[in-house]
């Protein structure tokens, strides 16, 4: 999992030939927590297959509000610069790998 400047994820969601799942989270949100790991597990289990990429809207809120996120966790699938789907909230582990591979 990377965790990009504002430039860097700009770059990469508009060049990376696979899809980019960025996960919008917090330090002080108990789901973000809860969901980390599920968060953490799918991207080594899909590795090769899409990027996953988090931001921390405390330290990159410029980079939220270009995503118009105004809740947290928000999952939001980026292919080709262009936005795929996004999500809000937390779900369980099964629920969240088959909405993301339902995306990329």
């Amino acid at each position: 999992m990377l965790e990009p400047t504002s430039s860097q994820a700009s770059a990469l969601f508009q060049n990376s030939s696979l899809p980019v799942l960025v996960d919008f989270y917090s330090l002080t949100c108990q789901p973000c927590l809860v969901m980390d790991p599920a968060v953490a597990r799918l991207a080594k289990r899909r590795a090769g297959q899409v990027v996953v990429v988090k931001v921390n809207v405390e330290r990159q809120p410029e980079l939220a509000r270009a995503f118009g996120v105004q809740a947290v966790p928000t999952y939001v699938v980026v292919h080709k610069g262009t936005e795929r789907d996004r999500l809000s909230g937390g779900m369980s582990e099964e629920d969240f790998a088959l909405w993301v591979a339902s995306r990329t």
